[in-house]
């Protein structure tokens, strides 16, 4: 029962996008990205091109990606929004860099959410896009 209850909790884990996040130097730079410094927000629809595009017509994240920016954009000045095929993309906090690199998802699309107060969010679920930032803008 143990293994059945670790195996889980390490699946619920390796799900999350907190592993794709890393603490970095400040001077570290993008290969072809975008650098964004709090109190900015942003919200990116990334694409990991490495991996193979197959036609998904239930839960297409390209066609909620492109409906939740119809919905919620255009940017501001303080709040980007949008789709991009950037490879990496730098959030800094106060005293805090944090460091993403797409092309090493293993899934193909993302939500990349950025709140200017706290670490970045990656959630690759379609579903769980509009929640997120409805729970973002309060």
């Amino acid at each position: 029962m143990r293994i059945i209850i670790l195996l889980f909790f390490l699946t619920a884990l390796s799900s999350c996008g907190s592993k794709y996040i890393q603490e970095v130097s400040a001077a570290q730079k993008t290969k072809f990205g975008f650098e964004i410094t709090a109190p900015n927000q942003a919200i990116y629809f990334v694409t990991n091109e490495k991996i193979e595009f197959r036609n998904i017509t239930k839960n297409n994240p390209e066609k909620i990606a492109n409906a939740l920016y119809n919905k919620y954009g255009p940017a501001r000045d303080d709040f980007f929004i949008g789709s991009t095929n950037a490879i990496d993309f730098k959030f800094n906090l106060e005293n805090k860099t944090y460091y993403i690199a797409i092309d090493k998802f293993r899934k193909r699309n993302a939500m990349l959410l950025f709140d200017g107060k706290h670490k970045p969010k990656i959630e690759f679920n379609p579903k769980k896009y509009d929640q997120l930032i409805i729970k973002s803008k309060h």
